[in-house]
């Protein structure tokens, strides 16, 4: 069983349970977008229940006697869970870590217009597919050494030359507008290292990570200073923040 059948599961089990069922369908489409070498057309909204969205329920089913009430509650509880592992889901099935989508990817295209990008360690490439549809020219570039550990690097969705971060830049750093790394790992330091690196190039380095959190080294946070840029913050308000992961785009100097 998939996790969406997991999902419907949960809500069959649930009364009137098919309130959560565009939910559920918002979700399956990610799915299926990302089967079909596709991004998924929209950011996430948030996907957990809400405080209010669980009260409303439970006072919508308060003519439940007391056995029904609380076997509703423990099922409820399960399927808010359930839905809190999607992150996870994506990651480990798709190798899909930053929630790149074709809103997002239009609006950098906007903000930067007839600029050009160099991905640095692109995984599958979502991000550079996303810029590519959009007819950016974007430089794809991975050694992909996690193809060993899980499907990042497994499911490619556009041609990725084989490069590590620093070969990249030594090949294509002066020859791009842009530099942009997503979801670099917490545990590895090579974000510091492309820093320093960057900073002797002409160009805008774009993160997209979460601050001393799920991604990037603290030595990077540390050492990174962050800009204010309105065209960073128009890219942000597409890019999604769907749980407890506050990840976004920085601009970093």
């Amino acid at each position: 069983m998939n996790y969406i059948d997991g999902l419907r599961e949960d809500t069959a089990v649930l009364p009137n349970g098919m309130v959560f069922n565009a939910r559920i369908k918002f979700m399956e489409r990610i799915c299926q977008a990302l089967n079909n070498n596709e991004l998924p057309k929209y950011h996430f909204p948030q996907l957990q229940l809400t405080e209010k969205e669980i009260t409303s329920y439970m006072e919508n089913n308060v003519n439940l006697d007391e056995v029904e009430f609380q076997t509703m509650s423990v099922h409820l509880e399960k399927f808010d869970h359930d839905l809190g592992e999607f992150r996870t889901y994506l990651q480990t099935r798709f190798g899909y870590w930053a929630t790149i989508t074709q809103d997002f990817t239009a609006e950098i295209k906007k903000q930067f217009p007839d600029e050009s990008f160099l991905e640095l360690m692109a995984g599958n490439g979502y991000l550079s597919k996303g810029l590519r549809d959009a007819e950016v020219e974007t430089y794809c570039t991975d050694d992909l050494s996690w193809s060993k550990y899980n499907q990042t690097g497994n499911l490619k969705m556009t041609e990725i030359e084989s490069l590590d971060a620093l070969a990249a830049l030594d090949k294509y750093g002066d020859k791009v507008d842009n530099v942009i790394v997503a979801w670099s790992p917490d545990r590895e330091d090579i974000d510091f290292k492309i820093l320093q690196k960057i900073r002797q190039l002409n160009v805008n380095f774009l993160v997209i990570g979460e601050k001393y959190g799920a991604t990037d080294s603290k030595e990077f946070w540390d050492d990174a200073k962050i800009v204010d840029d309105p065209r960073i913050d128009a890219i942000n308000s597409v890019y999604s923040r769907y749980d407890l992961v506050h990840d976004q785009l920085y601009l970093i100097k």
